[in-house]
């Protein structure tokens, strides 16, 4: 269910039994922290007509990053981007 949060974050926030497993909770919080990176990457390339695109290019890279330690079982926080999940406690 922790992968299944990067894909799609709100599955694991509907199942009680699933919101009780802080593994689970810990990376349906890093999946909203990429959300949030996703939509500014989106609004920046809106705004400066395609050349904020290349932020799809780390936003990615931290997408499998966090699949890959969900896989693993583990709970490292993404690089630069982790840290906002934990320091505003998004899904508590």
């Amino acid at each position: 269910m922790a992968i299944v949060s990067y894909i799609i974050f709100f599955i694991p926030l509907l199942m009680d039994d699933m919101r009780k497993n802080p593994f689970v909770m810990y990376h349906t919080e890093q999946s909203i922290v990429l959300l949030l990176l996703n939509i500014a990457a989106g609004i920046v390339g809106t705004l400066t007509c395609g050349i904020g695109l290349i932020l799809y290019i780390p936003w990615l890279i931290l997408l499998i990053m966090g699949i890959m330690n969900a896989a693993n079982g583990q709970m490292k926080p993404l690089p630069v981007i982790g840290q906002f999940g934990e320091k505003f406690g998004l899904v508590k």
